[in-house]
């Protein structure tokens, strides 16, 4: 990834291609024209929501920017591509009764299969998830279609641990048309089971791709219906209250995205005060949503961040202590949460620190971290902020599959 090969330049080089002016774009777009131009210039690390913005003004692809999917080609290619059309091709197939070479599972042994998935995913393992998927999806499919009672639920059960698997591992991937499609199957799954917790849990997975989109308030609509439709009405409905937890959380990344510093704030407090009554940080079974007081504290720091607020962002970060558990069962959350905190670091020029946060990104979630725009961001301001002697950041760089001579 060298520096011509920056979310900035690509912008400029869209707008070029159109006859745009800077002015005339940034009008278009809703950002200021010095943004625009430092972006373009690489002195400014591109935000999602700018991003967004940018690609809706120049009626393009957001993955047209960010250059996703990374490493497709070239000496370094990323694994997880050759493993992507398989599970394509059996995505195809979830509305036809197939016959299959031998006998699929039963609806028991394809749960216990898409758990197993669901575990290799919060583990980072992605590439065997793409790997397992495609078969496991073929047995479900020429099974549930023919199948009822009791034993279709849990077919159902089991095939939203598998679309959510997949639709994480395409999205973080940077397969973003997939990643749609495969929302479009939760939320079929959902419909067919009835379940108000499946379908509040759709909903929370179809706001990714309307928060790609820069869509904030189409999002925040879709998950204020949910809400309005899964009230937990009491303090003892742990299920409720742990999806209600969620959609709180994912409102108020939305919110902050729209610039709502007040209502991301106030999603976040019915969120903490949900996981004052639930217990330990939970999983929450195929949902994987891992709502507790850890992600509550997670997304307070990415709601800071999201909004622009690197001291609050940092402010809240030092406080965090991750337990042995959550580190353990949890570490694409913690990785996550690392990368946020670099580019916070990294607005307050800690340039060492920001360093520090993506080593520590890259140990938790290697893969999560390797293919996703922040950390190639990041770095890529890292190299620009002088850092061209910095042995520690051109292993990275290297690491990350990059010129480390940017």
């Amino acid at each position: 990834m060298p520096d011509d090969d920056s979310i900035g330049l690509r912008i400029a080089q869209q707008r070029k291609a159109r006859g745009i002016t800077q002015i005339a774009l940034a009008h278009d777009a809703g950002v200021s024209v010095s943004l625009l131009r430092k972006m373009e210039q690489g002195s400014r690390i591109a935000s999602q929501p700018v991003v967004a913005a940018l690609a809706r003004a120049l009626h393009v692809d957001v993955a047209t920017l960010t250059g996703q999917p990374y490493d497709r080609d070239g000496p370094h290619p990323d694994r997880i591509h050759t493993a992507v059309p398989d599970l394509r091709r059996a995505l195809a197939y979830w509305n036809l009764s197939t016959e299959l070479e031998t006998a699929p599972r039963s609806p028991v042994q394809l749960a216990a299969g898409a758990a197993e998935i669901a575990t290799l995913y919060q583990l980072d393992r992605n590439f065997e998830v793409a790997q397992r998927l495609p078969a496991l999806l073929m047995e479900a499919f020429a099974t549930v279609h023919d199948t009822d009672g009791d034993e279709r639920e849990v077919l159902f059960d089991a095939l939203m641990g598998m679309f959510y698997a997949a639709h994480a591992v395409t999205y973080q991937s940077g397969y973003e048309d997939l990643s749609t499609i495969v929302e479009d199957r939760i939320m079929w799954v959902a419909a067919e089971s009835g379940d108000p917790m499946m379908k509040a849990f759709a909903s929370w997975v179809r706001t990714t791709s309307l928060m790609r989109l820069g869509a904030y308030d189409a999002g925040l609509g879709v998950l204020d219906q949910s809400l309005d439709e899964i009230d937990p009405g009491s303090r003892e409905d742990r299920a409720a209250l742990r999806m209600t937890g969620s959609l709180h959380l994912r409102s108020a990344i939305l919110a902050a995205r729209a610039n709502r510093a007040d209502d991301a704030a106030a999603h976040i407090a019915e969120a903490r005060q949900a996981a004052a009554h639930t217990g330990a940080d939970t999983d929450n079974d195929w949902r994987n949503l891992a709502f507790g007081q850890t992600n509550v504290d997670i997304h307070a720091v990415a709601t800071a961040v999201e909004s622009g607020d690197g001291p609050r962002a940092l402010t809240l970060a030092d406080e965090m202590r991750f337990s042995g558990d959550v580190t353990r069962r949890l570490p694409i959350r913690i990785g996550h949460h690392h990368m946020d905190v670099a580019r916070a670091q990294l607005w307050q020029g800690r340039t060492d620190s920001a360093l520090v946060s993506l080593e520590k990104a890259k140990k938790f979630a290697p893969q999560q971290t390797r293919r996703h725009p922040t950390t190639r961001e990041v770095t890529r301001m890292l190299v620009r902020a002088g850092r061209r002697a910095n042995d520690p950041l051109a292993r990275f760089a290297t690491w990350l599959g990059t010129d480390a001579d940017w």
